[in-house]
């Protein structure tokens, strides 16, 4: 029979950590985000005939916005100027990441997209190395490895509901969150989306040095967490509050347990929170005094998803985790009680009125304690067995318990196969971005369909009118606008005066716009400055 799973006692020391190279770790960091960067090459080198990769698979309209960004990086910015929408309004700090990986594409002298890709797998490698180190902090040896797979590649049953046309339960339809959310999933975040996987490693490097801080205050503990937290911030601002909240209430059940801790330890705690109170009060004051940002923060979508939806997508996981908490409760485990408090608060907070409406993301990084509390629960479900049964039912547990994340593996495959058109831009698109990104002027804004304009900003530079559902401010009714505009017979006056009065100097000219009936060839006030295969381009004479 199997021993039972050996935790620390309720006034134990921490566990050491072990000071050599987490070779395991740095394996599986290595291995997973070359895994990640796969379907990406075979995307460029399986192309369909007469297109090119657009360089992203999941939520590109997101990704290539963040692309957009990156560029105003390159060209030397620190602040974020809005690309998608013609409203007037100065530069913010605002999507940091993003402008920093754009500076070092430009003293790196890469492509962009290459530059975006280096933020994912260095992300993937961050993340898996931060996971190690908090498994190393609080679980024992032989459970470490365990943790460590299931808080990167562990993911929930949403693909069974998915499956079944996504069924209705408890009055609402059930969602696959696990494969439409990247932030739920350690491995969705670091095959799809850079700063989610970049966040997460933070919050990780921030609960360390809490943690360390708590055992024994000092500059170097404190110069650390603060710096990570400040990290965070310019990331994920949200999080700082949340993170706050799950800290007080671990240290109100150690004191629930055990000794007060001194006020210098206290005070040291507060420390990181604060040095974050600038950046989040200068995010505050732009979120609802800056009018551009307000208007543009009104228009997010970042409800909580339906808690049926969240449960089934968090899957096996969340049902170890559940006896993991049972577990780390009973034996009152002073490392644990950081992970058992987190999920109850997130869900709480999560189904909170929230003034900012972004619900969905404080579910940034829950999948860590899940992870780590399942392979708690897994290992004392298994604990009565003789090893070999439980190592078998064990392995069967895990697999399941990572499905979606090869799920969203073969997804990532399916599109890099060529089956999706949206993947790709043609060559005509292609090459005219790339010939407007040398020749347009500072001043330059375009009009386009709102799928050309999803890609100017990032392939080409050049801000548009219309082309991203968040970022163009009122965007469907700009969609209206230019079909109301861009129709034949429209008089040369009503043109003339919507291009000049939204500053409009570029029309961009594909297969999308030319299906309007539009006919800017006959307009003398738009001479045609580009012209190759199905697209032209036009500066606008007002």
């Amino acid at each position: 029979m199997a021993a039972a799973l050996p935790l620390s006692r309720p006034s134990a020391a921490p566990l050491p950590v072990s000071r050599q190279w987490p070779r395991f770790a740095l394996v599986f960091g290595a291995i997973a985000a070359i895994i990640s960067l796969l379907p990406y090459l075979l995307a460029y080198l399986w192309s369909p005939p007469g297109h090119h990769f657009a360089g992203f698979f999941f939520i590109a309209d997101d990704a290539t916005t963040y692309l957009a960004k990156m560029r105003q990086g390159a060209d030397g910015s620190w602040l974020w100027n809005d690309p998608y929408t013609s409203e007037p309004h100065g530069g913010v700090f605002l999507f940091s990441f993003y402008l920093l990986f754009g500076h070092l594409a430009a003293l790196l002298h890469v492509p962009l997209i290459a530059a975006y890709h280096l933020a994912r797998i260095s992300g993937a490698i961050a993340l898996v190395l931060a996971a190690d180190q908090l498994c190393r902090r609080l679980l024992p040896a032989e459970l470490r490895r365990l943790a460590l797979v299931l808080v990167i590649l562990g993911a929930g049953a949403g693909f069974l509901a998915q499956a079944l046309g996504n069924p209705s339960l408890l009055g609402t339809r059930v969602e696959a969150l696990d494969l439409h959310l990247p932030e739920i999933s350690g491995w969705y975040s670091i095959l799809a989306i850079p700063h989610f996987a970049w966040a997460t490693a933070l919050i990780i490097t921030g609960l360390l040095g809490l943690l360390r801080i708590a055992d024994a205050p000092g500059w170097r503990p404190l110069a650390v967490t603060s710096a990570a937290l400040i990290a965070l911030t310019a990331i994920h601002p949200q999080m700082i509050p949340v993170l706050g909240v799950i800290w007080v209430a671990y240290q109100g059940v150690l004191l629930a347990w055990g000794p007060r801790p001194s006020i210098r330890s206290v005070a040291a705690q507060a420390v990181p929170f604060l040095a974050t109170t600038p950046l989040l009060a200068y995010n505050a004051w732009i979120l609802f005094r800056d009018p551009t940002i307000a208007e543009w923060a009104h228009q997010w979508r970042h409800q909580a998803p339906g808690p049926v939806s969240l449960v089934v997508s968090l899957g096996l996981p969340l049902l170890a985790a559940g006896v993991g908490m049972v577990v780390a409760w009973r034996r009152r485990d002073r490392g644990l009680a950081l992970l058992f408090v987190w999920p109850p608060l997130v869900l709480a907070l999560l189904y909170l009125p929230n003034i900012a409406n972004i619900q969905r993301r404080l579910l940034d990084a829950l999948y860590v304690p899940v992870g780590i509390l399942a392979a708690v629960g897994i290992r004392t479900l298994t604990s009565r067995l003789r090893r070999g049964r439980a190592r078998r039912i064990e392995a069967i547990f895990v697999t399941a318990c990572c499905l979606s994340s090869l799920i969203v593996l073969a997804i990532a495959l399916r599109f890099a196969s060529g089956a999706f058109a949206e993947a790709y831009i043609s060559d005509d698109s292609w090459r005219a971005m790339q010939w407007l990104s040398a020749h347009h002027q500072p001043s330059d804004r375009a009009l386009s369909s709102p799928g050309a304009g999803q890609l100017l900003p990032a392939w080409a530079g050049v801000p548009v009118y219309v082309g991203h559902y968040s970022e163009t401010l009122d965007y469907f009714q700009k969609i209206r606008n230019v079909g109301a505009i861009l129709k034949p017979g429209e008089p040369d006056t009503t043109v003339r005066a919507f291009l000049h009065d939204n500053g409009i100097t570029l029309l961009y000219w594909g297969p999308d716009e030319t299906a309007t009936g539009f006919q800017p060839v006959d307009q003398t006030y738009l001479q045609p400055i580009y012209q190759e295969g199905t697209v032209a381009i036009y500066r606008v004479h007002w």
